[in-house]
């Protein structure tokens, strides 16, 4: 049976919320009000100790225990050492190399001034159209159309509304992602289609005229 693993450099909130999704635990039984330990990390909370957390307000032992079941389910702890947490985050990294990609772009976008894009979805539709009404005899008419999906993809995940984020779980995000992309791509596959076939037609229909003058 594959282990379960999570990104412990998710906010303490969120990543309760993705682990109890597939917990026999309720919401509330792991529900933490306290915002100073909602501030921290799943990593930076696994390094505190039961006796360190039960001297916060509003922990209790009845929920303290709770939470430690869940943390067991995902291979954590309270009390480990930054050593041991590093060695789980590369370990959920070499797992899960496509979303180690999608979370750097989004240390990337939090880096980025606010002014200023990552994703330039304007020059992207432009190359994009560019493409795809290429020369037919060039070769290269729709050989990134993948790797112009997955980017796709990337981007509605990153663009998901944060009540999304917060309350659905990882799979249910890329699944819905995966969604979005594979309606956005179809309708704009048929629409640059369509432009492809008036566009051919009209040449021809002058190209007709021309000679017949």
């Amino acid at each position: 049976m594959k282990t379960k693993r999570i990104l412990i450099t998710l906010s303490l909130r969120v990543g309760l919320n993705e682990m109890g999704f597939e917990s026999s635990l309720t919401r509330q039984q792991i529900l933490i009000d306290n915002p100073k330990l909602n501030l921290l990390t799943i990593r930076e909370f696994c390094m505190m100790t039961k006796e360190e957390l039960l001297l916060e307000d509003n922990m209790t032992e009845d929920k303290l225990s709770a939470i430690e079941r869940l943390l067991t389910e995902y291979s954590l702890r309270l009390g480990m050492s930054d050593a041991e947490l590093e060695e789980y985050l590369n370990q959920y990294y070499l797992e899960h190399p496509i979303e180690k990609e999608v979370y750097d772009m989004c240390n990337q976008i939090r880096a980025t001034p606010p002014n200023m894009y990552v994703f330039d979805e304007n020059k992207y539709r432009e190359d994009l159209y560019r493409e795809l009404h290429s020369s037919p005899m060039g070769g290269n008419r729709l050989n990134d159309l993948g790797w112009q999906r997955y980017h796709s993809v990337r981007e509605a995940y990153l663009g998901q509304p944060w009540y999304v984020k917060c309350f659905c779980s990882r799979l249910a995000r890329m699944k819905r992602a995966f969604k979005d992309a594979f309606v956005i791509h179809e309708l704009f596959c048929q629409l640059s289609t369509e432009d492809s076939i008036d566009a051919e037609r009209w040449y021809f229909e002058h190209k007709e005229v021309k000679s017949n003058l």
